[in-house]
């Protein structure tokens, strides 16, 4: 018994042996010395994107193979930067484990806006391929870098609701709670907007309440979208100062304006919402549901309210001496539960959907 127990001890020593010697040999992997290129497009070569066609193919990236010294899968990710940067915050694209890759209209045109190209004039992104196997400690590779040409469009960006998070607003670094909207154009997506009370040193702007991306801030001048945790962390748009600012954000183009705000500050005791979207009929005129004024800024009300079809307004004071509307008219509404945001400094409104 003493004998095969003496075998078995041995036999588990030497085959942790062996095993952490290849477990060594398939750590570590090494790419080839040599550089390996961009086999097409060309760099410098131009691409115009047409919108009429979003789902075509734009470009197709080729590159030449990376040998690791042995038989092992090799997953390629094709890699966007602003030109004249380095490479130092690169986009991941598209990944692949073979030599190509097609990216469609669409999304060559969104990653171009995302990295400050202006629609309808031409401007250029640097590309880089990155090679990586799935070994522990097995070291990446990079290819030669080239740069094309892109001319985007202006394209029609989807609705977002925009929260505010950061030092400057109600909900601090939050992402769970008291994140105010911005308010939306109606008429054009891209355009936000938002007039009321910051703290100083700034804030950003969340996409969805509970998470940190996607979302916006800056890099120097422009706006930074940041489209996952992994993605750089773009700064804050600046309050030097605690007071009333008035702020304008457009995703289109990813510019924003930001200055103090001087115009009328009228305190109201109360507001609130009337029309026939509260029972369904005109009797809803003859009804106020009253909005919560925030403790932050008193110019900034809420209510969650479950509506009929109709229309509505709001109003101060119970009173039609005081009334807001859509461009002074009445605000038509589709049933539903909505959490309801009115700014009383500029009127703007947002309705957002809540369970």
């Amino acid at each position: 018994m003493k004998l095969i127990y003496k075998i078995f001890i041995a036999v588990v020593v030497l085959t942790g042996f062996w095993s952490c010697e290849n477990e060594e040999n398939l750590m570590i992997l090494e790419p080839q010395e040599a550089a390996f290129a961009i086999i097409t497009p060309e760099g410098g070569s131009s691409t115009i994107l047409n919108k009429a066609t979003p789902n075509n193919t734009a470009i197709t990236f080729t590159w030449e193979k990376v040998s690791y010294g042995t038989p092992t899968i090799i997953t390629y990710t094709v890699q966007f930067a602003a030109s004249n940067t380095e490479f130092a915050a690169p986009v991941d694209i598209t990944s692949s484990t073979s030599t190509h890759a097609s990216i469609t209209v669409a999304e060559l045109n969104a990653k171009a806006l995302e990295l400050g190209l202006v629609p309808d004039e031409q401007g250029t992104i640097d590309v880089r391929i990155k090679s990586t196997v799935g070994t522990t400690l097995s070291e990446p590779k990079l290819s030669t870098p080239i740069t094309i040409n892109v001319t985007p469009y202006r394209g029609e960006l989807p609705k977002k609701d925009l929260f505010l998070v950061g030092p400057g607003t109600a909900a601090g670094w939050s992402v769970t709670s008291n994140n105010m909207p911005i308010y939306r154009d109606p008429k054009e997506n891209a355009k936000h907007y938002y007039t009321g009370y910051f703290n100083k040193d700034g804030f950003k702007l969340i996409e969805q309440i509970g998470f940190w991306a996607p979302a916006y801030g800056t890099n120097g001048a422009k706006v930074q979208y940041r489209a996952t945790e992994a993605d750089t962390d773009p700064s804050v748009f600046p309050t030097t100062a605690s007071g009333y600012y008035s702020f304008e954000l457009n995703l289109e183009d990813l510019t924003y304006k930001i200055t103090p705000y001087t115009g009328p500050m009228t305190t109201y005791a109360t507001i609130s919402m009337t029309g026939s979207v509260l029972t369904g009929d005109d009797t809803g005129w003859a009804q106020d549901v009253p909005l919560v004024k925030s403790a932050f800024d008193g110019h900034i009300w809420k209510v969650t309210q479950t509506l009929k079809a109709g229309k509505m307004k709001f109003r101060a004071d119970n009173s039609w001496t005081v009334s807001w509307g859509d461009n002074g008219g009445d605000i038509l509404v589709e049933a539903g539960k909505y959490e309801i945001w009115f700014n009383d400094l500029d009127g703007r409104y947002m309705f957002i959907p809540t369970p």
